[in-house]
């Protein structure tokens, strides 16, 4: 089993749709000292957002790779993942609100909460998953053809790539 290709498609999937910009370093709060009103700040960011729908739709889009780069790994896997993945957002949430609490403040936050509750926040949230899901096709394609120039460059100055 190639573990490596997973867990990087993991953390890749969570850190790819944490998609709110993070504008200030502040102390490390837990959960337990995040003040409540801006936990519910946080909350209600996540839900204009749809933070915890991108993370969804990123993984489920990243699954059919997945499934190719390892084969070895069953069908069922895949399947339960992603069906755990979609059943548990409420705990993927939590796990935002100290990372959320850490780099926003309660100011932030609060202009944060008013723009997505503008027309143009709202589209922004209903677009973000196609924005996602076709930036991380045209970065696929800028990959392929950075690795293939690169590979070709080398194989110029007699570097063998596999």
């Amino acid at each position: 089993m190639r573990l490596l290709p997973l867990a990087t498609f993991m953390t890749f999937a969570v850190v790819q749709s944490a998609a709110v910009p993070l504008l200030s370093a502040q102390s490390n709060p837990t959960p337990a000292e995040t003040d409540p009103a801006k936990t519910a700040l946080i909350h209600r960011l996540l839900v204009l957002t749809r933070a915890t729908e991108l993370v969804v739709s990123s993984i489920e889009g990243a699954i059919p790779a997945q499934r190719l780069a390892n084969p070895e790994i069953p069908a069922e896997f895949w399947d339960e993942f992603a069906a755990r993945a979609r059943a548990d957002t409420a705990r993927f949430m939590r796990m935002l609100v100290p990372i959320y609490a850490r780099h926003l403040s309660r100011e932030h936050l609060e202009g944060l909460v008013a723009f997505y509750e503008t027309p143009v926040g709202r589209h922004l949230a209903e677009v973000q998953p196609q924005l996602t899901r076709e930036s991380m096709t045209a970065g696929q394609q800028w990959g392929a053809q950075l690795g293939a120039e690169v590979g070709a460059d080398l194989a110029e100055r007699g570097i063998r790539v596999p």
